[in-house]
């Protein structure tokens, strides 16, 4: 066996098997991953043909073939576009993938019908390879085009950079083989032509990169779309407890405040007006927050109504100033808006590091204890108070200083 047919039956394989990837990688994140498989396996079938329908006239397997191909190359442009979620015409209201495959669609028909007439009417391999390939560039250079800015990352991009290796090799190919070397005219000498060689080592190559950037880029996405469900609350996207504590505790436990915030009387919201207009009033309180957050806070939603945020160098008094300016702004807002027709206000407890901490979990304990002394003061309220005594380990000879309990109140 010499290696053109190494290559003939090495290379269905190679595509059938990431097809296969990919269709079970679509029970986790159908869109791309069922386009690509569809595109592999289409393929896969494409270069098998000849194997697979010997038993078939040559102008009718021929035709076989070129339709797969033309299917394969079409479903790489829709899972190019569903990857790079390329948004159509805003009116539209339809991402790409709907809005041109209109367009596609054209596209693979009119050169169906073309390698239709070649190889059943003509018979001429060479006029088959060209029409065929051209219209396999055309499918996939216009989702390409349509993408090249838009890649995230660094698999996304090299994704990009294969493709574009595949039509230019693709291209050159064509221009080489079929028109520089006088391809053979009859279909009949395709398998044991030079450009059908050339066209399975370089499909082999390019192909296997293709399918490895393609699925390290939905395979990144479904993990990043599982973390992001794993450690980000659903409602209010905001960080739950887990993400809440990976941010903060990932290098360390670093020195800063923390606030502890509660909706006052949330209960009574929703009793009053439901637990859906309850669920809005938390989504505008998450953005409330993180609207007048620095850069570097971490913010999270621990539950229920209580939110807690960490806020990296902060000491308490600057600590204290932040809180009672989120607290005004959420007694001040129009809560109207979201069909609750009084005042929602939130109360906040303060606390910073001391050195006996072992962790920032004794931090958010203090700052909890504050929140409960704010509500039992009245609410609408911002408690700080300092560390106690028994916390701090203070050098030899100097003192510690205790600050009065701190609240404030609208």
């Amino acid at each position: 066996m010499n290696a053109a047919d190494s290559f003939a039956f090495l290379l269905p394989f190679i595509l059938l098997t990431f097809g296969t990837v990919f269709l079970i990688v679509s029970r986790y994140e159908k869109r791309p991953a069922l386009s690509w498989a569809a595109g592999f396996s289409l393929a896969a079938l494409g270069f098998a043909g000849p194997a697979l329908l010997f038993w078939l006239p040559v102008p009718l397997m021929a035709l076989i073939c070129d339709t797969l191909f033309i299917g394969a190359f079409f479903f790489y442009g829709q899972a190019l576009l569903e990857q790079f979620q390329v948004k159509g015409k805003p009116e539209a209201g339809k991402d790409a993938a709907a809005a041109y495959s209109g367009v596609r669609m054209g596209i693979a028909a009119t050169g169906f019908l073309a390698v239709a007439y070649v190889d059943l009417f003509l018979g001429r391999l060479d006029l088959e390879v060209i029409v065929n390939d051209t219209t396999c560039v055309l499918l996939l250079a216009l989702p390409l085009l349509m993408c090249i800015r838009k890649a995230r990352h660094w698999l996304e991009a090299g994704l990009l950079m294969m493709i574009g290796l595949v039509l230019l090799e693709t291209v050159l190919r064509n221009v080489v083989m079929a028109i520089l070397s006088h391809m053979p005219r009859q279909l009949e000498a395709f398998a044991a032509s030079d450009y059908a060689a050339v066209m399975r080592i370089c499909a082999s190559f390019f192909g296997l990169l293709f399918a490895l950037f393609a699925l390290a880029s939905v395979a990144r996405d479904v993990l990043i779309r599982y973390r992001h469900a794993a450690e980000c609350d659903p409602l209010t996207g905001m960080l739950n407890r887990r993400g809440f504590e990976l941010a903060v505790t990932g290098g360390g436990d670093p020195a800063g405040a923390v606030l502890v915030c509660d909706i006052d009387h949330f209960k009574r919201i929703n009793d009053d007006y439901g637990h859906q207009h309850g669920d809005r009033v938390l989504v505008v309180m998450a953005g409330l927050l993180t609207r007048y957050l620095p850069a570097r806070a971490v913010a999270a939603r621990f539950g229920g109504e209580e939110f807690v945020i960490f806020l990296p160098g902060y000491d308490l008094a600057e600590a204290e100033v932040l809180a009672n300016m989120l607290r005004l702004a959420i007694a001040s807002h129009a809560w109207r808006e979201v069909g609750v027709d009084r005042q929602v206000t939130a109360s906040f407890g303060c606390a910073v590091g001391a050195t006996a901490d072992r962790s920032v979990h004794e931090r958010i304990a203090r700052a909890d204890a504050n929140l409960y002394a704010a509500k039992h003061d009245g609410r609408n309220r911002v408690v700080a108070l300092p560390v106690p005594p028994e916390r701090e380990r203070p050098a030899a000879g100097k003192p510690v200083i205790v600050s009065p309990v701190r609240s404030y109140s609208r």
